[in-house]
């Protein structure tokens, strides 16, 4: 955590307030990189600051646009739904939108709406498996023992900090190529050990 503080990344949504631009990033990150998400992020949110805005012009071709024209429909159905209902702020309710899976809820709920919830993506699965030495593989974070774990190590106080640090740390240090020679944890880590 000390390190996620200190190595923060300032994309503009993680200031955001506005909770659909929120909601609306977490939607662009999946399976997209920050940096190419960073400038039709900003543009969106300069045209639209609400669903019924986008809903009056939908020019923009979001997901066209990061190379992923198949969720503009589901997009446009997902924000009418919004427009007539509102964001939830339950986990059980978010997934009923459509779009809206497991990791985007929960990266809502915590580094958004400040509701605990623990993250699971390939990453944290990669860095979790590096550094406590265990196997995995593409299914293991749909595994109940994993889910289970990544709870457990998930903070109940300052978890945002906590899985900003997540996010950050998979991506600068504990990435595909890790970068050993930097990691502030090595010392700890099974991978770097030989584990």
């Amino acid at each position: 955590m000390n390190w996620g503080q200190d190595n923060f990344y300032r994309f503009p949504w993680r200031f955001a307030k506005n909770k659909w631009h929120c909601l609306v990033a977490e939607i662009m990150l999946q399976r997209t990189r920050a940096e190419q998400v960073e400038p039709v992020y900003v543009k969106f949110t300069d045209r639209y600051k609400n669903p019924q805005d986008y809903l009056v012009d939908l020019g923009m071709n979001v997901f066209t646009n990061l190379g992923l024209p198949e969720r503009e429909r589901q997009f446009l159905l997902l924000n009418k739904i919004i427009n007539e209902n509102g964001i939830p702020d339950k986990k059980d309710d978010l997934l009923k939108l459509p779009g809206i899976g497991d990791y985007i809820a929960s990266a809502f709920l915590s580094l958004h709406l400040g509701i605990r919830a623990f993250l699971i993506d390939s990453n944290v699965v990669r860095l979790y498996g590096r550094f406590f030495g265990f196997a995995t593989d593409s299914e293991t974070r749909r595994k109940k023992w994993f889910r289970e774990f990544a709870d457990k190590m998930t903070p109940s106080r300052n978890h945002r900090t906590y899985n900003y640090a997540l996010i950050d740390f998979s991506r600068q240090i504990c990435k595909s190529r890790p970068e050993c020679q930097i990691c502030p944890i090595r010392k700890r880590c099974s991978y770097r050990n030989g584990g």
